[in-house]
């Protein structure tokens, strides 16, 4: 998808995330909700985050640090920021928290967490530090998922679709993960992240 955004010389992945970004605030200057906000906060910290991975511009060859961990932290942000505008959601509808879309939700990221042990394992080469940078992050996102899941779940419309932008969000990250705990890429998991990412996001933001 990404390709189909480089306008002006600019990468694509670089033009998209600023357009979701865009998109975001939009929709919080038009419905000026706290959900709203909170998801433009997120996008903003997402984009942040894709700016330092893709080092654009070789923004990533100034830090003090490696970038890989500098956009992992502005994405964690954001996963927090999308927890507390659904957590916002749920609690103005009177939901309940914990119900069938949270534990569906948790599920997968257990199956999802298991999987990755496994495979750790197996690789003798794996990184013990990137396995529990990995587990920790998905424990984060999956924070996230179990709020959205259970919010699309309560509010049975087309807002629903909030849990698939949640779930299209984690395998973007999923083929991340692998990518730099096992080194198991290809080129066509490189494409299938910046497809699954900005239909996660666009998803999770329309349907705050």
């Amino acid at each position: 998808m990404n390709n189909f955004f480089r306008w002006f010389g600019l990468p694509g992945s670089f033009v998209l995330t600023v357009l979701m970004s865009l998109l975001a605030l939009v929709l919080a200057l038009c419905f000026r909700t706290k959900d709203r906000w909170w998801c433009l906060a997120a996008m903003i910290m997402s984009s942040l985050g894709d700016i330092v991975l893709m080092n654009f511009r070789g923004i990533g060859n100034k830090m003090p640090v490696p970038y890989f961990f500098v956009g992992a932290g502005f994405f964690i942000i954001a996963h927090f920021l999308y927890t507390g505008g659904y957590l916002t959601l749920i609690r103005e509808h009177g939901f309940k928290y914990i119900n069938p879309g949270f534990w569906t939700a948790a599920g997968v990221i257990l199956l999802a967490g298991l999987i990755v042990t496994v495979l750790s394992l197996r690789d003798k080469n794996a990184s013990i530090a990137m396995y529990v940078l990995c587990l920790s992050y998905m424990c984060i996102i999956g924070l996230a998922c179990a709020t959205i899941f259970s919010y699309s779940w309560s509010i049975r419309s087309w807002r629903s679709l909030a849990a698939l932008g949640a779930l299209s969000f984690f395998i973007s990250d999923y083929i991340i993960g692998i990518d730099r705990l096992m080194g198991y890429t290809t080129p066509a998991l490189q494409d299938a992240i910046w497809w699954f990412y900005p239909i996660g996001q666009i998803f999770i933001i329309i349907c705050g």
